[in-house]
């Protein structure tokens, strides 16, 4: 496959990772380069991801013309397979909550399902590309909260994907909602 030039930048394929993905080199450094319908929704999406203070990989270069996005390459564990193995830590939801807190306060809601969220190095990154404008209806306190603790909300998650989860690890709903309310007055108000 031939080099992909972004903003008169040539970037050397690497690897496919997908049909419109790619991990390609410039300069000695790899970055994950993505490409978009020239002009779409999804461009402008990136664009207000990127100003607001919601912690995703850093655009290193953007060409709306030719829909070419070039992002630092961060690598680690979807939070879906992270879960999977680990229990969620007060880091983690220390991260989400201040995460959901600056998206909106830039007027964004976020997809907040744990396959779109990374962790590298304890640091959480929103890796989905989805947001549209605030509605307090679809707020993270209001929709996937639920996902992000031990409640059946979790387990119906990996259900619905055709992943084994051990119920065992389901809290009661009492333990749950006050974790919940404990968690939200800590890190969200």
């Amino acid at each position: 496959m031939e080099n992909i030039k972004i903003k008169h930048k040539e970037f050397e394929i690497l690897e496919i990772v997908s049909k419109d993905t790619f991990k390609a080199n410039y300069k000695k450094n790899t970055y994950l380069v993505k490409k978009y319908e020239p002009g779409s929704i999804e461009l402008d999406m990136i664009k207000k991801i990127t100003k607001s203070m919601v912690n995703t990989p850093k655009v290193i270069r953007m060409d709306k013309k030719s829909g070419y996005v070039a992002y630092e390459l961060v690598e680690g564990t979807l939070m879906s397979d992270y879960i999977l193995e680990n229990d969620f830590n007060e880091n983690i939801y220390k991260q989400i909550f201040r995460n959901s807190y600056s998206a909106r306060v830039a007027g964004l809601n976020l997809d907040y399902s744990l396959d779109k969220w990374m962790l590298s190095n304890d640091t959480l990154y929103y890796v989905g590309e989805y947001c549209e404008k605030y509605d307090p209806k679809n707020d993270f306190t209001k929709g996937k909260m639920r996902e992000w603790f031990f409640t059946k909300e979790l387990a119906d998650f990996y259900k619905k994907n055709g992943v084994l989860f051990d119920k065992k690890r389901i809290k009661d709903e009492y333990s749950a909602n006050k974790e919940m309310v404990l968690m939200t007055c800590k890190y969200y108000l």
